[in-house]
Protein backbone atom coordinates (compact mmCIF):
# COMPACT_ATOMS: atom_id res chain seq x y z
CA UNK A 1 0.00 0.00 0.00
CA UNK A 2 1.66 3.22 -0.66
CA UNK A 3 0.86 6.63 1.67
CA UNK A 4 -2.30 8.01 1.01
CA UNK A 5 -0.39 11.22 0.61
CA UNK A 6 3.44 12.31 -1.45
CA UNK A 7 6.59 14.19 0.04
CA UNK A 8 6.41 15.97 -3.68
CA UNK A 9 3.01 17.32 -2.87
CA UNK A 10 4.35 18.87 0.20
CA UNK A 11 7.35 21.06 0.51
CA UNK A 12 11.04 22.24 -1.48
CA UNK A 13 12.43 20.88 2.13
CA UNK A 14 10.83 17.87 1.17
CA UNK A 15 11.78 17.17 -2.47
CA UNK A 16 15.43 17.98 -1.28
CA UNK A 17 15.23 15.28 1.76
CA UNK A 18 13.58 12.68 -0.32
CA UNK A 19 16.55 13.36 -2.94
CA UNK A 20 19.37 13.62 -0.54
CA UNK A 21 18.27 10.61 1.85
CA UNK A 22 20.19 7.76 2.96
CA UNK A 23 19.15 5.22 5.38
CA UNK A 24 22.32 3.49 7.02
CA UNK A 25 22.93 1.83 10.52
CA UNK A 26 23.96 3.96 12.74
CA UNK A 27 23.03 6.87 11.00
CA UNK A 28 20.97 9.27 13.37
CA UNK A 29 17.84 10.84 11.98
CA UNK A 30 17.74 14.36 10.45
CA UNK A 31 14.75 16.72 10.95
CA UNK A 32 13.55 19.67 11.95
CA UNK A 33 10.34 21.77 13.12
CA UNK A 34 10.14 23.23 9.35
CA UNK A 35 9.97 19.57 8.55
CA UNK A 36 6.92 18.24 10.66
CA UNK A 37 3.63 18.98 8.72
CA UNK A 38 0.12 18.68 8.75
CA UNK A 39 -1.16 15.96 6.43
CA UNK A 40 -0.72 17.29 2.97
CA UNK A 41 0.10 20.45 3.84
CA UNK A 42 2.74 22.98 2.58
CA UNK A 43 2.72 24.79 5.65
CA UNK A 44 3.91 23.64 9.28
CA UNK A 45 0.67 24.10 11.90
CA UNK A 46 0.38 22.85 15.62
CA UNK A 47 -0.32 19.46 16.51
CA UNK A 48 -3.92 17.70 17.65
CA UNK A 49 -5.19 15.14 19.25
CA UNK A 50 -5.58 12.12 16.40
CA UNK A 51 -4.46 14.29 13.74
CA UNK A 52 -2.62 12.91 11.10
CA UNK A 53 1.33 14.30 10.49
CA UNK A 54 4.52 13.86 8.51
CA UNK A 55 8.37 13.72 9.13
CA UNK A 56 10.22 14.64 6.16
CA UNK A 57 14.15 14.14 6.56
CA UNK A 58 17.01 11.87 6.35
CA UNK A 59 17.79 8.93 7.89
CA UNK A 60 14.12 8.09 8.97
CA UNK A 61 13.50 4.51 8.41
CA UNK A 62 14.55 1.72 5.97
CA UNK A 63 15.31 2.25 2.01
CA UNK A 64 12.26 0.52 1.49
CA UNK A 65 9.09 1.58 2.03
CA UNK A 66 6.65 0.18 4.97
CA UNK A 67 2.99 0.56 5.35
CA UNK A 68 0.94 -0.13 8.49
CA UNK A 69 -2.00 -1.24 8.91
CA UNK A 70 -5.28 -0.09 10.90
CA UNK A 71 -6.68 -2.70 13.52
CA UNK A 72 -9.75 -3.92 12.26
CA UNK A 73 -10.87 -4.87 15.08
CA UNK A 74 -10.24 -2.08 17.24
CA UNK A 75 -11.15 2.05 17.46
CA UNK A 76 -9.75 4.50 20.00
CA UNK A 77 -11.50 6.95 22.23
CA UNK A 78 -10.90 10.23 20.41
CA UNK A 79 -10.10 12.99 23.15
CA UNK A 80 -12.61 15.03 24.07
CA UNK A 81 -11.07 18.23 23.52
CA UNK A 82 -10.99 17.68 19.76
CA UNK A 83 -14.04 17.32 18.45
CA UNK A 84 -15.63 15.71 14.88
CA UNK A 85 -12.71 13.54 14.70
CA UNK A 86 -12.80 11.26 11.49
CA UNK A 87 -12.58 7.52 11.09
CA UNK A 88 -9.11 7.42 10.52
CA UNK A 89 -8.24 9.63 12.98
CA UNK A 90 -9.53 7.18 16.18
CA UNK A 91 -8.42 3.73 13.84
CA UNK A 92 -5.39 2.01 16.11
CA UNK A 93 -1.97 1.81 14.00
CA UNK A 94 1.16 0.18 15.25
CA UNK A 95 3.37 2.11 17.29
CA UNK A 96 6.73 0.56 16.05
CA UNK A 97 7.31 -0.09 12.40
CA UNK A 98 10.23 -1.24 10.86
CA UNK A 99 12.14 -0.26 13.81
CA UNK A 100 11.21 2.98 13.64
CA UNK A 101 8.88 4.86 16.50
CA UNK A 102 7.74 8.59 16.88
CA UNK A 103 7.22 9.75 20.27
CA UNK A 104 4.88 12.90 20.75
CA UNK A 105 5.51 14.08 24.46
CA UNK A 106 6.94 10.91 25.27
CA UNK A 107 3.46 8.76 24.30
CA UNK A 108 4.29 6.63 21.15
CA UNK A 109 2.25 7.62 17.87
CA UNK A 110 0.61 5.31 15.26
CA UNK A 111 2.74 4.60 12.55
CA UNK A 112 1.22 4.65 9.11
CA UNK A 113 4.65 4.85 7.02
CA UNK A 114 7.78 4.65 7.09
CA UNK A 115 10.70 5.35 4.74
CA UNK A 116 13.89 6.90 5.32
CA UNK A 117 12.99 10.48 3.95
CA UNK A 118 9.36 10.63 5.02
CA UNK A 119 7.07 9.33 7.77
CA UNK A 120 3.28 9.27 8.10
CA UNK A 121 2.43 9.09 11.83
CA UNK A 122 -1.02 10.12 14.21
CA UNK A 123 -0.32 12.11 17.16
CA UNK A 124 -1.63 9.87 20.20
CA UNK A 125 -5.17 10.90 21.62
CA UNK A 126 -2.96 11.23 25.04
CA UNK A 127 -1.89 14.47 24.01
CA UNK A 128 -3.18 17.86 25.04
CA UNK A 129 -4.70 20.62 23.36
CA UNK A 130 -2.69 23.50 25.00
CA UNK A 131 1.22 24.43 25.62
CA UNK A 132 3.62 22.54 23.73
CA UNK A 133 5.18 18.65 23.14
CA UNK A 134 7.93 17.35 21.84
CA UNK A 135 8.44 14.89 18.84
CA UNK A 136 11.49 12.78 18.60
CA UNK A 137 12.12 9.86 15.92
CA UNK A 138 13.74 6.97 16.81
CA UNK A 139 15.49 4.25 13.60
CA UNK A 140 17.47 1.44 14.96
CA UNK A 141 18.66 2.56 18.24
CA UNK A 142 19.34 5.68 16.71
CA UNK A 143 17.55 8.73 18.30
CA UNK A 144 16.85 12.33 16.33
CA UNK A 145 16.71 15.74 18.06
CA UNK A 146 13.96 16.78 19.84
CA UNK A 147 11.29 19.21 18.83
CA UNK A 148 9.35 21.35 19.90
CA UNK A 149 5.67 21.51 18.79
CA UNK A 150 2.76 23.83 19.45
CA UNK A 151 -0.30 22.31 20.55
CA UNK A 152 -3.78 23.14 19.48
CA UNK A 153 -7.62 22.25 19.83
CA UNK A 154 -7.58 22.09 16.03
CA UNK A 155 -11.80 21.26 16.11
CA UNK A 156 -13.57 20.68 13.37
CA UNK A 157 -16.61 23.01 12.94
CA UNK A 158 -18.61 20.56 12.01
CA UNK A 159 -18.33 16.58 11.49
CA UNK A 160 -17.41 15.56 7.87
CA UNK A 161 -20.64 14.09 7.09
CA UNK A 162 -22.16 17.16 8.80
CA UNK A 163 -20.22 19.18 6.15
CA UNK A 164 -20.90 16.78 2.90
CA UNK A 165 -24.59 17.41 4.24
CA UNK A 166 -24.43 21.19 3.90
CA UNK A 167 -22.94 20.58 0.30
CA UNK A 168 -25.43 18.57 -0.84
CA UNK A 169 -28.24 20.98 0.03
CA UNK A 170 -26.61 24.21 -1.30
CA UNK A 171 -25.86 22.02 -4.65
CA UNK A 172 -29.82 21.74 -4.70
CA UNK A 173 -30.25 25.40 -3.66
CA UNK A 174 -28.36 26.95 -6.45
CA UNK A 175 -29.96 29.51 -8.42
CA UNK A 176 -29.39 28.27 -12.11
CA UNK A 177 -29.52 30.75 -14.15
CA UNK A 178 -30.27 33.83 -12.11
CA UNK A 179 -28.79 37.51 -13.62
CA UNK A 180 -25.57 38.59 -12.55
CA UNK A 181 -26.07 41.10 -9.40
CA UNK A 182 -22.83 42.69 -7.97
CA UNK A 183 -22.32 42.65 -3.95
CA UNK A 184 -19.94 41.29 -1.87
CA UNK A 185 -16.86 39.18 -2.43
CA UNK A 186 -18.43 39.82 -6.31
CA UNK A 187 -15.34 40.42 -8.84
CA UNK A 188 -15.16 41.20 -12.41
CA UNK A 189 -12.90 38.63 -14.31
CA UNK A 190 -10.68 39.59 -16.99
CA UNK A 191 -10.38 36.61 -19.80
CA UNK A 192 -6.22 35.64 -20.41
CA UNK A 193 -5.43 35.04 -24.30
CA UNK A 194 -4.92 31.47 -23.13
CA UNK A 195 -8.09 31.01 -21.46
CA UNK A 196 -11.12 31.73 -23.15
CA UNK A 197 -14.52 30.68 -23.17
CA UNK A 198 -15.87 27.40 -22.11
CA UNK A 199 -15.04 26.73 -18.28
CA UNK A 200 -12.95 29.71 -18.75
CA UNK A 201 -15.40 32.02 -19.95
CA UNK A 202 -17.22 33.37 -16.73
CA UNK A 203 -17.39 37.45 -16.69
CA UNK A 204 -17.85 37.31 -12.70
CA UNK A 205 -16.66 35.22 -9.86
CA UNK A 206 -18.55 35.40 -6.21
CA UNK A 207 -17.12 33.53 -3.17
CA UNK A 208 -18.32 33.29 0.00
CA UNK A 209 -17.27 31.39 3.23
CA UNK A 210 -19.62 30.21 5.94
CA UNK A 211 -19.16 27.49 8.64
CA UNK A 212 -16.22 25.68 6.81
CA UNK A 213 -17.30 25.84 3.33
CA UNK A 214 -16.71 28.05 0.33
CA UNK A 215 -18.75 29.01 -2.40
CA UNK A 216 -18.06 30.53 -5.61
CA UNK A 217 -20.46 31.45 -8.25
CA UNK A 218 -19.97 31.94 -11.81
CA UNK A 219 -21.94 33.83 -14.24
CA UNK A 220 -21.16 33.96 -17.83
CA UNK A 221 -22.26 35.91 -21.18
CA UNK A 222 -24.93 34.79 -22.42
CA UNK A 223 -27.07 35.33 -26.21
CA UNK A 224 -26.08 36.96 -28.89
CA UNK A 225 -29.59 38.91 -30.22
CA UNK A 226 -29.98 40.12 -26.39
CA UNK A 227 -27.32 39.12 -24.69
CA UNK A 228 -27.13 39.07 -20.42
CA UNK A 229 -24.66 37.50 -17.57
CA UNK A 230 -26.20 34.28 -15.71
CA UNK A 231 -25.41 31.75 -13.20
CA UNK A 232 -23.96 28.78 -14.80
CA UNK A 233 -21.54 27.26 -12.80
CA UNK A 234 -21.00 26.14 -8.89
CA UNK A 235 -18.16 25.24 -6.75
CA UNK A 236 -17.46 24.00 -3.10
CA UNK A 237 -14.79 22.90 -1.33
CA UNK A 238 -13.59 22.74 2.55
CA UNK A 239 -12.01 25.85 3.88
CA UNK A 240 -9.90 23.30 6.05
CA UNK A 241 -8.43 21.07 3.35
CA UNK A 242 -7.20 18.55 5.84
CA UNK A 243 -6.69 15.14 4.11
CA UNK A 244 -8.39 13.07 6.49
CA UNK A 245 -11.22 15.52 6.80
CA UNK A 246 -11.57 16.01 3.17
CA UNK A 247 -11.48 12.24 2.19
CA UNK A 248 -14.66 11.31 4.47
CA UNK A 249 -16.80 14.59 3.09
CA UNK A 250 -15.84 13.03 -0.57
CA UNK A 251 -16.57 9.59 0.12
CA UNK A 252 -19.89 10.81 1.85
CA UNK A 253 -20.81 12.94 -1.55
CA UNK A 254 -20.14 10.32 -3.63
CA UNK A 255 -22.57 8.36 -1.65
CA UNK A 256 -24.77 11.18 -2.04
CA UNK A 257 -24.89 11.34 -5.79
CA UNK A 258 -24.55 7.70 -6.76
CA UNK A 259 -27.95 7.59 -4.43
CA UNK A 260 -29.58 10.28 -6.34
CA UNK A 261 -28.47 9.69 -10.10
CA UNK A 262 -27.34 6.31 -10.52
CA UNK A 263 -23.08 5.62 -11.21
CA UNK A 264 -20.73 8.28 -11.71
CA UNK A 265 -18.58 8.49 -14.69
CA UNK A 266 -14.79 9.47 -15.33
CA UNK A 267 -14.80 12.69 -16.89
CA UNK A 268 -12.59 13.04 -20.20
CA UNK A 269 -9.80 15.34 -18.40
CA UNK A 270 -11.75 18.42 -17.04
CA UNK A 271 -8.21 20.07 -16.92
CA UNK A 272 -9.74 23.43 -16.12
CA UNK A 273 -11.20 22.55 -13.14
CA UNK A 274 -8.39 20.32 -11.80
CA UNK A 275 -10.44 16.86 -12.85
CA UNK A 276 -7.14 15.42 -14.49
CA UNK A 277 -5.18 12.71 -14.19
CA UNK A 278 -3.89 10.82 -12.03
CA UNK A 279 -6.92 11.56 -10.28
CA UNK A 280 -9.79 13.22 -12.03
CA UNK A 281 -12.75 11.93 -9.83
CA UNK A 282 -16.45 10.96 -11.38
CA UNK A 283 -19.08 13.04 -12.54
CA UNK A 284 -22.66 12.89 -12.70
CA UNK A 285 -25.59 13.76 -15.11
CA UNK A 286 -28.60 15.87 -12.82
CA UNK A 287 -30.88 17.35 -16.22
CA UNK A 288 -29.31 20.28 -17.36
CA UNK A 289 -26.07 20.04 -15.13
CA UNK A 290 -22.93 17.91 -14.76
CA UNK A 291 -21.78 17.76 -11.62
CA UNK A 292 -17.96 16.81 -11.02
CA UNK A 293 -16.09 15.55 -7.72
CA UNK A 294 -12.73 15.05 -7.02
CA UNK A 295 -9.43 15.41 -4.80
CA UNK A 296 -8.52 18.70 -6.68
CA UNK A 297 -4.54 18.67 -6.18
CA UNK A 298 -3.85 21.02 -9.02
CA UNK A 299 -2.64 24.85 -10.00
CA UNK A 300 -6.76 25.42 -10.95
CA UNK A 301 -8.21 29.11 -11.42
CA UNK A 302 -9.68 31.48 -10.29
CA UNK A 303 -8.81 30.22 -6.59
CA UNK A 304 -4.76 29.15 -7.01
CA UNK A 305 -4.06 25.62 -5.31
CA UNK A 306 -6.57 23.90 -4.48
CA UNK A 307 -6.44 20.78 -2.02
CA UNK A 308 -9.01 18.69 -0.67
CA UNK A 309 -12.21 18.01 -1.63
CA UNK A 310 -13.88 19.46 -4.60
CA UNK A 311 -17.71 19.86 -6.22
CA UNK A 312 -18.05 21.59 -8.92
CA UNK A 313 -21.56 22.00 -10.64
CA UNK A 314 -21.43 22.97 -14.37
CA UNK A 315 -24.69 23.61 -16.71
CA UNK A 316 -24.75 21.87 -20.31
CA UNK A 317 -24.81 25.56 -21.97
CA UNK A 318 -21.06 25.81 -20.65
CA UNK A 319 -20.09 22.44 -21.58
CA UNK A 320 -21.54 23.35 -24.97
CA UNK A 321 -19.03 25.93 -25.91
CA UNK A 322 -15.99 24.18 -24.18
CA UNK A 323 -17.15 22.05 -26.50
CA UNK A 324 -17.64 24.44 -29.36
CA UNK A 325 -14.30 26.42 -28.79
CA UNK A 326 -12.52 22.59 -28.98
CA UNK A 327 -14.17 21.91 -32.53
CA UNK A 328 -13.58 25.38 -33.55
CA UNK A 329 -9.37 25.11 -32.47
CA UNK A 330 -9.61 21.38 -34.65
CA UNK A 331 -11.38 23.28 -37.52
CA UNK A 332 -8.92 26.56 -37.87
CA UNK A 333 -6.19 23.97 -37.66
CA UNK A 334 -7.03 21.70 -40.19
CA UNK A 335 -8.45 24.79 -42.31
CA UNK A 336 -4.92 26.13 -42.14
CA UNK A 337 -3.28 22.73 -43.25
CA UNK A 338 -6.11 22.27 -45.86
CA UNK A 339 -5.73 26.00 -47.46
CA UNK A 340 -1.77 25.66 -47.27
CA UNK A 341 -2.42 22.17 -49.08
CA UNK A 342 -5.04 23.93 -51.44
CA UNK A 343 -2.31 26.48 -52.44
CA UNK A 344 0.55 24.15 -53.29
CA UNK A 345 -1.67 21.88 -55.43
CA UNK A 346 -3.34 25.43 -57.28
CA UNK A 347 0.14 26.46 -57.75
CA UNK A 348 1.14 23.01 -59.01
CA UNK A 349 -1.76 23.18 -61.52
CA UNK A 350 -1.45 27.13 -62.57
CA UNK A 351 2.23 26.61 -63.35
CA UNK A 352 2.18 23.05 -64.37
CA UNK A 353 4.91 21.80 -61.92
CA UNK A 354 3.98 18.47 -60.34
CA UNK A 355 7.23 18.50 -58.00
CA UNK A 356 5.86 21.70 -55.63
CA UNK A 357 3.22 18.65 -54.74
CA UNK A 358 5.86 15.74 -53.64
CA UNK A 359 5.24 15.45 -49.75
CA UNK A 360 9.07 15.66 -49.15
CA UNK A 361 12.26 16.49 -51.34
CA UNK A 362 15.74 16.63 -50.76
CA UNK A 363 17.58 20.25 -50.27
CA UNK A 364 18.80 19.59 -53.89
CA UNK A 365 15.59 18.60 -55.43
CA UNK A 366 13.96 21.91 -53.65
CA UNK A 367 16.53 24.25 -54.57
CA UNK A 368 16.69 22.75 -58.57
CA UNK A 369 12.65 23.41 -58.60
CA UNK A 370 13.18 26.99 -57.07
CA UNK A 371 15.46 27.77 -59.38
CA UNK A 372 13.63 27.17 -62.05
CA UNK A 373 10.98 29.13 -61.16
CA UNK A 374 13.45 32.20 -60.07
CA UNK A 375 14.76 32.03 -63.70
CA UNK A 376 11.00 32.51 -65.20
CA UNK A 377 9.84 34.86 -62.58
CA UNK A 378 9.29 37.71 -64.56
CA UNK A 379 7.50 36.10 -67.91
CA UNK A 380 4.71 35.30 -69.43
CA UNK A 381 0.85 36.54 -68.15
CA UNK A 382 0.09 38.37 -65.07
CA UNK A 383 -1.89 35.90 -63.24
CA UNK A 384 1.00 33.32 -63.54
CA UNK A 385 3.83 35.64 -62.75
CA UNK A 386 2.04 36.26 -59.49
CA UNK A 387 1.62 32.45 -59.30
CA UNK A 388 5.68 32.07 -59.43
CA UNK A 389 6.10 34.49 -56.91
CA UNK A 390 3.76 32.58 -54.79
CA UNK A 391 5.74 29.40 -55.38
CA UNK A 392 8.96 30.63 -54.91
CA UNK A 393 7.63 32.23 -51.50
CA UNK A 394 6.69 28.19 -50.48
CA UNK A 395 9.90 27.05 -51.82
CA UNK A 396 12.10 29.54 -50.25
CA UNK A 397 10.41 28.94 -46.58
CA UNK A 398 10.53 25.04 -47.49
CA UNK A 399 14.41 25.25 -48.60
CA UNK A 400 15.19 27.29 -45.24
CA UNK A 401 13.95 24.15 -43.05
CA UNK A 402 16.84 22.15 -44.81
CA UNK A 403 19.63 24.41 -45.08
CA UNK A 404 20.00 23.55 -41.21
CA UNK A 405 21.72 20.56 -39.04
CA UNK A 406 19.90 20.12 -35.62
CA UNK A 407 21.93 18.37 -33.40
CA UNK A 408 21.31 17.36 -29.61
CA UNK A 409 23.83 17.19 -26.92
CA UNK A 410 22.69 16.39 -23.19
CA UNK A 411 19.40 17.31 -24.08
CA UNK A 412 20.07 20.98 -25.57
CA UNK A 413 19.38 21.49 -29.44
CA UNK A 414 21.95 23.07 -31.38
CA UNK A 415 20.99 24.26 -34.76
CA UNK A 416 23.73 25.16 -37.38
CA UNK A 417 23.76 25.82 -41.17
CA UNK A 418 23.93 22.64 -43.28
CA UNK A 419 27.30 22.29 -44.87
CA UNK A 420 25.74 23.46 -48.75
CA UNK A 421 24.04 26.25 -47.18
CA UNK A 422 26.66 28.96 -48.00
CA UNK A 423 26.69 27.91 -51.39
CA UNK A 424 22.71 27.63 -51.81
CA UNK A 425 22.54 31.64 -50.11
CA UNK A 426 24.67 32.81 -52.47
CA UNK A 427 23.36 31.95 -55.43
CA UNK A 428 19.31 33.09 -53.73
CA UNK A 429 21.00 36.79 -53.23
CA UNK A 430 21.14 36.92 -56.65
CA UNK A 431 17.35 36.76 -56.97
CA UNK A 432 17.00 39.58 -53.74
CA UNK A 433 16.48 36.51 -51.45
CA UNK A 434 18.44 36.92 -48.12
CA UNK A 435 17.66 34.55 -45.05
CA UNK A 436 18.17 36.29 -41.87
CA UNK A 437 18.76 32.99 -40.07
CA UNK A 438 17.11 30.37 -37.72
CA UNK A 439 14.01 31.72 -36.23
CA UNK A 440 13.54 32.04 -32.44
CA UNK A 441 10.54 30.00 -33.04
CA UNK A 442 11.11 27.64 -35.98
CA UNK A 443 14.51 27.02 -36.04
CA UNK A 444 14.38 27.36 -39.97
CA UNK A 445 16.47 29.85 -42.00
CA UNK A 446 13.93 32.69 -42.70
CA UNK A 447 13.87 35.45 -45.02
CA UNK A 448 11.40 38.70 -45.40
CA UNK A 449 9.28 36.75 -47.41
CA UNK A 450 9.70 39.29 -50.03
CA UNK A 451 8.59 37.32 -52.87
CA UNK A 452 4.90 37.68 -51.17
CA UNK A 453 5.03 41.50 -50.70
CA UNK A 454 6.25 41.26 -54.41
CA UNK A 455 3.36 39.41 -55.51
CA UNK A 456 0.89 41.21 -53.79
CA UNK A 457 2.22 45.03 -54.85
CA UNK A 458 2.85 43.88 -58.51
CA UNK A 459 -0.22 41.78 -59.24
CA UNK A 460 -3.27 42.81 -56.72
CA UNK A 461 -5.96 42.31 -58.87
CA UNK A 462 -4.67 38.44 -59.85
CA UNK A 463 -5.89 35.86 -57.43
CA UNK A 464 -2.56 34.92 -55.88
CA UNK A 465 -1.88 38.26 -55.42
CA UNK A 466 -4.74 38.47 -53.42
CA UNK A 467 -4.14 35.13 -51.57
CA UNK A 468 -0.51 36.82 -50.70
CA UNK A 469 -2.19 39.35 -49.50
CA UNK A 470 -4.29 37.23 -46.68
CA UNK A 471 -0.79 35.29 -45.83
CA UNK A 472 1.16 38.61 -45.17
CA UNK A 473 -1.54 39.42 -43.06
CA UNK A 474 -1.37 36.19 -41.12
CA UNK A 475 1.91 36.88 -41.00
CA UNK A 476 2.38 40.32 -39.67
CA UNK A 477 4.31 39.55 -36.55
CA UNK A 478 6.73 38.12 -37.90
CA UNK A 479 7.58 41.48 -39.87
CA UNK A 480 5.43 43.95 -39.72
CA UNK A 481 3.20 45.07 -42.97
CA UNK A 482 2.82 48.52 -41.84
CA UNK A 483 4.71 51.00 -39.58
CA UNK A 484 2.41 50.10 -36.38
CA UNK A 485 5.51 47.90 -34.28
CA UNK A 486 3.74 45.41 -31.77
CA UNK A 487 0.24 46.86 -32.41
CA UNK A 488 0.13 45.48 -35.98
CA UNK A 489 -3.34 45.50 -35.85
CA UNK A 490 -4.02 48.89 -36.44
CA UNK A 491 -1.97 48.20 -40.15
CA UNK A 492 -4.34 45.24 -40.36
CA UNK A 493 -7.76 47.37 -40.20
CA UNK A 494 -6.19 49.88 -42.04
CA UNK A 495 -4.98 47.86 -45.27
CA UNK A 496 -8.02 45.54 -45.22
CA UNK A 497 -10.62 48.16 -45.24
CA UNK A 498 -8.74 49.47 -48.10
CA UNK A 499 -8.60 45.81 -49.62
CA UNK A 500 -12.15 45.29 -49.68
CA UNK A 501 -13.43 48.61 -50.98
CA UNK A 502 -11.16 48.13 -53.97
CA UNK A 503 -12.25 44.65 -54.80
CA UNK A 504 -15.27 44.02 -53.27
CA UNK A 505 -16.21 40.97 -55.41
CA UNK A 506 -12.90 39.48 -54.11
CA UNK A 507 -13.32 35.48 -53.54
CA UNK A 508 -11.20 35.92 -50.21
CA UNK A 509 -14.01 38.44 -48.70
CA UNK A 510 -15.00 36.02 -45.77
CA UNK A 511 -11.57 35.56 -44.62
CA UNK A 512 -10.75 39.16 -45.10
CA UNK A 513 -13.43 40.26 -43.12
CA UNK A 514 -12.98 37.39 -40.29
CA UNK A 515 -9.18 39.32 -40.31
CA UNK A 516 -10.81 42.54 -39.64
CA UNK A 517 -13.37 41.16 -37.22
CA UNK A 518 -10.04 39.94 -35.09
CA UNK A 519 -8.07 43.02 -35.43
CA UNK A 520 -10.61 44.97 -34.14
CA UNK A 521 -11.42 42.63 -31.07
CA UNK A 522 -8.25 42.91 -30.32
CA UNK A 523 -7.93 46.61 -30.37
CA UNK A 524 -10.85 46.45 -27.96
CA UNK A 525 -9.99 43.47 -25.93
CA UNK A 526 -7.00 45.28 -25.01
CA UNK A 527 -8.32 48.21 -23.44
CA UNK A 528 -10.19 45.65 -20.94
CA UNK A 529 -6.46 43.73 -19.53
CA UNK A 530 -6.38 42.07 -15.91
CA UNK A 531 -3.60 43.95 -13.87
CA UNK A 532 -0.45 42.33 -14.42
CA UNK A 533 -1.09 41.14 -17.64
CA UNK A 534 2.20 40.45 -19.66
CA UNK A 535 -0.12 40.20 -22.94
CA UNK A 536 -0.66 43.90 -22.92
CA UNK A 537 2.86 45.25 -22.64
CA UNK A 538 3.52 47.22 -25.08
CA UNK A 539 0.30 48.78 -26.35
CA UNK A 540 -0.77 52.20 -26.06
CA UNK A 541 -4.66 52.14 -26.19
CA UNK A 542 -6.88 55.06 -26.69
CA UNK A 543 -10.10 54.18 -25.21
CA UNK A 544 -12.37 56.17 -27.02
CA UNK A 545 -11.25 54.47 -30.20
CA UNK A 546 -11.51 50.62 -28.64
CA UNK A 547 -14.98 51.47 -28.12
CA UNK A 548 -15.23 52.39 -31.70
CA UNK A 549 -13.42 49.23 -32.68
CA UNK A 550 -15.86 47.30 -30.50
CA UNK A 551 -18.62 48.52 -32.57
CA UNK A 552 -16.93 47.69 -35.78
CA UNK A 553 -15.82 44.16 -34.37
CA UNK A 554 -19.80 43.43 -33.94
CA UNK A 555 -20.57 44.73 -37.27
CA UNK A 556 -18.23 42.76 -38.72
CA UNK A 557 -19.18 39.26 -37.16
CA UNK A 558 -22.74 39.86 -37.88
CA UNK A 559 -21.96 40.54 -41.71
CA UNK A 560 -19.79 37.24 -41.50
CA UNK A 561 -23.08 35.17 -40.01
CA UNK A 562 -25.11 36.67 -42.50
CA UNK A 563 -22.66 36.06 -45.81
CA UNK A 564 -21.73 32.32 -44.02
CA UNK A 565 -23.25 31.17 -41.22
CA UNK A 566 -21.78 27.47 -41.29
CA UNK A 567 -18.51 28.98 -41.36
CA UNK A 568 -16.07 28.18 -38.25
CA UNK A 569 -15.64 32.45 -38.83
CA UNK A 570 -19.07 33.22 -38.16
CA UNK A 571 -19.12 30.43 -35.35
CA UNK A 572 -16.23 31.72 -33.42
CA UNK A 573 -18.09 35.16 -33.72
CA UNK A 574 -21.08 33.59 -32.16
CA UNK A 575 -19.24 32.67 -29.01
CA UNK A 576 -17.48 36.84 -28.47
CA UNK A 577 -20.54 38.71 -29.64
CA UNK A 578 -22.12 38.37 -26.06
CA UNK A 579 -19.41 39.86 -24.59
CA UNK A 580 -18.59 42.67 -26.91
CA UNK A 581 -22.36 43.78 -26.69
CA UNK A 582 -22.14 43.73 -22.53
CA UNK A 583 -18.67 45.14 -23.12
CA UNK A 584 -16.50 43.07 -21.90
CA UNK A 585 -13.04 41.93 -22.84
CA UNK A 586 -12.37 38.66 -24.88
CA UNK A 587 -8.87 38.69 -24.51
CA UNK A 588 -7.81 38.22 -28.24
CA UNK A 589 -4.34 39.19 -29.17
CA UNK A 590 -4.31 38.38 -32.82
CA UNK A 591 -1.94 41.08 -34.81
CA UNK A 592 -1.00 42.38 -30.90
CA UNK A 593 2.60 41.17 -31.56
CA UNK A 594 3.59 40.68 -27.82
CA UNK A 595 5.80 37.67 -26.57
CA UNK A 596 4.40 35.17 -24.82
Amino acid sequence: MKPFWQCLRVSTACLVFAVSAQSSDGARPVYSAATILPGESRQSGPLSPGMLMSIYGEHLGPEAACNGSADAHAREQPNPQRRNQTLIEIQVFPKKLCETEVRVGGVAAGLLYVQAAQINFKVPQEIGVQGTARVQVFHKGQSGPLVTETLAAGQNEESADRLAQRIWESLKQVPWQAAYRPGAGCTVVRIHPALRFGLYGYAFSCGRLKSGLIAESFYYPTGVIEPRVVLRRADFRLANPYAALSDEVEQSLRIRLTRAYGPGTVPDRVYEIGANLPQPGLSWRAGDVTIFLHKNRNFAAPAGVREGVLLVAVRREVLEERELKRELDKAFESSTAIAERVVVADLAKDLSIPELTSRKRTEAETAATLFSILREIDKGERATRAARLVAADHLTVSLGSLLVVRTITKGSEAITEAPDGARVRNRLAAFGVHYTGPGHYSGNMEYDRIFLRRAWNEFPETSWGQRAFLLLQRLSCSFSIGTQGFEAFHSVIQQGQEFLKAYPRTPFRKEQIYNLALANETWWSLSQPEAGDPTVEGAHIDRAAAGRARKNAIDLYEELFRIAPESPEARAGQLVLPRLKLKLGTGERAFFCYSD
